[in-house]
């Protein structure tokens, strides 16, 4: 059988003429895609530094249960445990920074957020600027972006098997037979971190994204793909107080 390849060269102008067809019969067959050229390295590793630079692990804070509202204005987030309970377990070791697009622009980094967002309307098919509320309002669908960097630090990062409920309880709001999750890459395996990584489970074979990618690349997939996050360094020992580690983007809608 001959291999369907999964990683597309685009152009963030031309877009629209994008083959959807072939990238979802990638997505069936390898279980994730890579699409690349549609940011530029150089604003990533920007943008990146904003974020090194406004972190203190002092602002690290537990949400409480109740407290949900908390991920709509610019928050910083540790999650560790089994998110969800014994019945749906989801355990995690990871840091979030959510900016949400009416929030202050303290990373500077709406541009790639909203260019990140109108690829995930595409894909979508959605009218180009959903979610883009400039005010704390929801969507037509009671839906809002949450537009938020992932960390996850050396000496440990990492997110178990799992399949995104979430995503797909919000695709169906939408009306949507299609679940797809986009994350930009912001850190390059072998340079910010050497071991571990995101993967996606095909045919019973852990696969390793992080192997193939480049910084600025967005990595598409199904949330019904089951995936996660491979220790991140776990050769060394965990450091709360460092910024080392796996760095992604994502413009994910979250229920309002």
């Amino acid at each position: 059988m001959k291999k369907i390849k999964n990683i597309f060269k685009l152009n963030i102008n031309n877009l629209y003429k994008v083959d959807k067809n072939l990238i979802n019969k990638s997505l069936r067959i390898n279980k994730y895609v890579i699409l690349r050229g549609l940011f530029d390295q150089k604003d990533i590793n920007k943008i990146l530094k904003n974020v090194k630079k406004k972190f203190n692990q002092k602002n690290d804070k537990i949400r409480p249960i109740n407290k949900y509202d908390l991920i709509k204005d610019n928050y910083q987030r540790f999650m560790f445990g089994m998110s969800g309970g014994i019945k749906e377990t989801n355990p995690r070791y990871h840091r979030v920074f959510y900016n949400p697009l009416w929030s202050k622009d303290i990373y500077k980094a709406r541009g790639v957020f909203l260019q990140l967002n109108k690829i995930q309307n595409f894909f979508y098919n959605l009218e180009h600027d959903y979610g883009e509320q400039t005010k704390k309002v929801p969507t037509r669908h009671g839906l809002f972006v949450a537009s938020r960097f992932q960390h996850y630090p050396s000496g440990g990062g990492f997110l178990a098997p799992h399949i995104d409920k979430g995503a797909i309880r919000a695709s169906k709001q939408l009306k949507l037979n299609l679940h797809y999750n986009l994350l930009l890459v912001m850190t390059q395996k072998g340079v910010d971190y050497k071991k571990g990584g995101s993967f996606v489970i095909n045919k019973n074979q852990v696969i390793n994204i992080d192997d193939n990618t480049k910084i600025g690349d967005v990595v598409l997939y199904s949330a019904r793909t089951v995936h996660g996050v491979l220790d991140i360094d776990p050769n060394k020992f965990p450091d709360l107080k460092s910024d080392k580690g796996r760095y992604v983007a994502l413009t994910t809608l979250f229920k309002w």
